[in-house]
């Protein structure tokens, strides 16, 4: 998977970028009522669109609904979802972006959830025959042309092309919803971050290694724009399954303390991180960070495959250290990014009103009301840091330059604060 690239642009120019609409906490937008009223008479059944986005007022609905985050029951619809997305496709000139966009995000977050039961079934059962390894790498292709659409980076007209049916996977277990990092405005964002004071800085970062299962998403991101917007660098994207919290049923540790590599990824994938890593310099980056576990896993598998590894944190569980005073992270992630991270039980309170389908609960619900800025908190959260006195100037000068740039350009919304007590972290978010 790390070869794959997009046709050359000469011959396939990019879809020009859609503005990302103004989302909430969770990467929710609103989509005008006139556009679905439009995909309505374009022939977009009208029992399709609302299932899947749910109205809210006279003027919009939602770009998500208690589908998006029940995959297993979402996995049947993907057809009809995307003979959706292909007859707005076939109406260039009309006013449907919005709906468009909403169209492929669902898309893309069913295709992830397989790509992501199918690579854990593969690297477990160690089945991975001729047929089972062209299914995974047509699931990886398309969660990666769907990604590449939403960054504006995918050839015109490649909606043309068939989706692989994911509803034959609807079986598969831990059919799981990317909740930690979804929301395709942050994903850009670091993104955008990461290739301006990250990559550039180092040209001999060869390898970007991203850990699942909670960054598959950016993982999928990275492979659809890192080749186009530098096509003159050539960069590998790896896929490893790492985790200590949401995968604990896995003992990934050998007796030595080092990672048993076997169960990071499917054969193929394996060899391919194995040759691209050894020698080279590794930048790893993990959707958010509580306690460090993953990254310093991650930091030691690159290096028992030869190579040396740079840990970066998307977000970071500030609010964790704020209130134990925990800060030995600092071995962990070598450049920690001062985004805070989404409490699970706010996470959850909001994804149970679109589960129970309570849209208007969820546009009410007091988490999108906070009254500062994602700016303003990573202030503080730069602020905390230097208080606690244990960074390298290597990595309070990444977080000065992520801060900069965040203000000049970041509109994410604000994260909600943590509640004042809470009980131990739960795994989802203590990656």
């Amino acid at each position: 998977m790390n070869d794959w690239r997009w046709p050359a642009a000469a011959e396939h120019p990019v879809t020009a970028p859609v503005p990302v609409p103004r989302h909430d906490v969770l990467g929710v937008f609103h989509i005008p009522v006139r556009e679905t009223a439009t995909a309505v008479r374009l022939g977009v059944p009208q029992r399709l669109l609302d299932r899947f986005f749910p109205t809210v007022s006279e003027e919009s609905a939602l770009s998500r609904s208690a589908d998006y985050y029940d995959p297993r029951r979402a996995v049947q619809a993907v057809p009809e979802l995307y003979r959706a997305l292909r007859t707005l496709d076939g109406a260039p000139d009309a006013p449907v972006a919005v709906l468009r966009r909403g169209l492929v995000e669902n898309l893309h977050n069913i295709c992830a959830a397989v790509t992501f039961a199918m690579w854990e079934v593969l690297t477990e059962r160690e089945i991975v025959r001729g047929d089972h390894e062209k299914t995974l790498e047509s699931l990886l292709e398309a969660g990666t042309r769907l990604s590449a659409d939403l960054a504006g980076t995918a050839p015109r007209g490649w909606s043309e092309e068939p989706m692989p049916d994911v509803a034959a996977f609807s079986g598969l277990p831990a059919l799981r919803v990317f909740r930690e990092l979804d929301n395709q405005a942050k994903l850009h964002d670091e993104l955008g971050f990461l290739l301006a004071h990250v990559m550039d800085q180092h040209p001999d970062i060869t390898s970007v290694v991203v850990p699942l299962y909670g960054s598959l998403s950016l993982g999928l991101a990275a492979r659809a724009v890192l080749p186009v917007t530098r096509p003159r660098r050539d960069l590998s994207v790896h896929l490893i399954r790492l985790g200590f919290h949401d995968l604990s049923r896995v003992d990934y540790r050998r007796t030595d303390g080092g990672i048993r590599v076997d169960l990071v990824g499917p054969p193929e994938h394996r060899e391919r991180l194995a040759q691209d890593v050894c020698g080279a310099h590794v930048l790893v980056v993990d959707d958010n960070v509580g306690y460090g576990t993953t990254l310093r896993a991650a930091k030691t598998l690159i290096g028992q495959l030869g190579g040396r590894a740079t840990t970066r944190s998307v977000e970071t569980a500030w609010h964790l250290y704020r209130r134990d005073g925990r800060h030995d992270v600092a071995d962990a992630a070598d450049l920690p990014g001062l985004r805070p991270n989404l409490h699970h039980r706010i996470q959850d309170r909001l994804i149970g009103h679109l589960l129970r389908g309570d849209a208007t609960a969820y546009v009410n619900d007091p988490a999108h009301a906070v009254r500062s800025s994602l700016h303003l908190q990573m202030r503080a959260s730069y602020d905390m840091a230097l208080g606690l006195g244990s960074w390298t100037p290597r990595q309070l000068q990444s977080m000065r330059a992520e801060l900069a740039y965040a203000t000049l350009n970041w509109s994410e919304p604000p994260v909600p604060p943590a509640p004042a007590a809470t009980p131990p972290m739960t795994g989802r978010t203590a990656a």
